[in-house]
């Protein structure tokens, strides 16, 4: 055989020995020294920490499933080799978490005592960059669609919230003693400490926060709407019977947001990542 029917037939046994649950013939393809980007953390791992994850995850699955790929490509020159494709798990019980979603792989190959190993292996799946999640469906127009306030985008409308307070230790402390939580704080240029965040967790979470301008009581409590771009929502709420409090500014990494009141006088928060 060739070199890229070896790469080929070395990927069709990745994909057998993972539906027969095998960890050690997945591991067996990989050299020592093989760096993975996963699409499950860490960011960078080897070949012992796939097998950590495999038996971890092998028994999630059911007997009988099979993967499908999709263009599948094999690149050979000299020593080195690369593969890529599209892939995705079938034959899975509905609504099986696994079953959901298409992954893209990058896998590079070396050859060794005269077999080809995988050295690097990258699976993992795009993400919007207006939600923060990761797009788990190949139809582009969906997968890409902001997430804008009363725009559809497969989205929960809500992103975040704030209590707003006047003494940050004190309200710290409440939260602390009443309910457990330990609290974050956020590189912001304002006072922001964030509740516990679960990445992948279902509901949203918020912060204890400390603005000038912004008192306790009354609208102590703000939701933000995720917005492409709070500015737009802004300009609509002033022309619309709303009122701007505080024009789009930047709060650091995590984007930019606005206040505003809306028709009825509630104060509402606009969020943004640009």
């Amino acid at each position: 055989m060739n070199d890229e029917t070896l790469i080929r037939a070395a990927l069709a046994a990745w994909h057998a020995a993972f539906c027969r649950k095998d960890a050690d013939a997945v591991c067996a393809l990989y050299a020592p020294d093989a760096v993975l980007f996963d699409a499950i953390p860490p960011f960078s791992d080897g070949p012992g920490g796939l097998r950590a994850k495999l038996t971890g995850c092998f028994p999630y699955f059911p007997d009988g499933f099979a993967i499908e790929t999709r263009d599948l490509a094999v690149h050979v020159g000299g020593a080195l080799a690369a593969a890529h494709c599209l892939w995705r798990f079938t034959g899975l019980p509905p609504g099986h978490p696994a079953g959901r979603h298409w992954l893209r792989s990058s896998t590079l190959f070396r050859q060794h005592a005269g077999r080809w190993l995988i050295v690097h292996d990258h699976c993992s799946a795009p993400f919007n960059p207006y939600t923060e999640k990761a797009v788990l469906t190949l139809d582009v127009d969906a997968g890409l669609a902001p997430a804008g306030c009363g725009d559809p985008g497969g989205a929960n409308p809500v992103g975040w919230f704030e209590l707003y307070v006047a003494d940050m230790d004190r309200a710290k402390a409440f939260y602390a003693a009443v309910f457990g939580f330990e609290f974050t704080r956020l590189e912001s240029p304002i006072d922001l400490w964030a509740f516990p965040m679960q990445p992948g967790g279902h509901g949203i979470s918020g912060a204890l926060a400390r603005i000038d301008g912004l008192d306790p009581g009354g609208s102590s409590v703000l939701v933000y709407f995720t917005c492409a771009d709070c500015a737009v929502q802004a300009g609509r709420a002033a022309s619309h019977g709303g009122t701007v409090v505080k024009p789009k500014f930047s709060i650091g990494q995590y984007g930019h947001i606005a206040h505003l009141r809306d028709s009825e006088g509630n104060m509402i928060g606009l969020h943004s990542p640009a």
